[in-house]
């Protein structure tokens, strides 16, 4: 059993550097909407000149950031917690609540959500639906969107699974859990 902990801590981790990537290259494109943004309303009040396109570009970059950073908000144990009993519980009391957390809410509603949204994301990629077919006038790809959907779930339940791994291997006694404070990844983008 720890050979088989030991490989999928390995894969963790493999889970846990792909989403580092994404989130070194969704914090570019954070900065590359600023300039949109600020680009776009400099046009728009000195010079008289807008863009639907560019308009409608905006809210999309900000979504897809949301999205594709929700996997390394999880991650870096960044996210909201609700729940309850987490100050009367000790650190395996805490592995078994996250444990379940994942098993029950999280990988069920990434999964939905994946299975909800694809077809849509196919049928936009084979029918090279615009924005303009939609509620705009810009001409927009409205697949790169759509298919930021199922990726950002995807690599959430990714991220999940990686976490419910390094739960089930503290409480099999394989590995120690790092504490949020005491968490790697709090270095940054390393």
């Amino acid at each position: 059993m720890k050979a088989g902990l030991q490989a999928a801590l390995r894969a963790a981790d493999g889970i846990d550097w792909a989403n580092r990537r994404l989130a070194f290259v969704v914090r570019w494109g954070l900065l590359a909407n600023a300039v949109l943004i600020a680009g776009n309303a400099i046009s728009r009040k000195l010079f008289g000149v807008a863009s639907s396109t560019m308009y409608d570009v905006q809210p999309h970059f900000f979504a897809a950031a949301v999205l594709l950073m929700a996997a390394y908000t999880f991650k870096r144990d960044e996210h909201v917690r609700i729940d309850v009993f987490s100050g009367f519980l000790g650190p395996r009391g805490m592995a078994w609540l996250d444990l379940a957390g994942i098993a029950v809410v999280l990988l069920p509603l990434c999964l939905a959500a994946v299975w909800v949204t694809w077809p849509d994301f196919v049928t936009s990629v084979v029918t090279g639906e615009t924005r303009a077919s939609r509620e705009s006038l810009s001409r927009f790809p409205a697949w790169i969107m759509k298919g930021m959907i199922p990726h950002g779930f995807l690599s959430l339940a990714a991220q999940g699974a990686a976490e419910a791994v390094r739960c089930l291997a503290f409480l099999a006694g394989v590995a120690p859990r790092p504490l949020a404070a005491e968490h790697p990844d709090r270095r940054g983008f390393a």
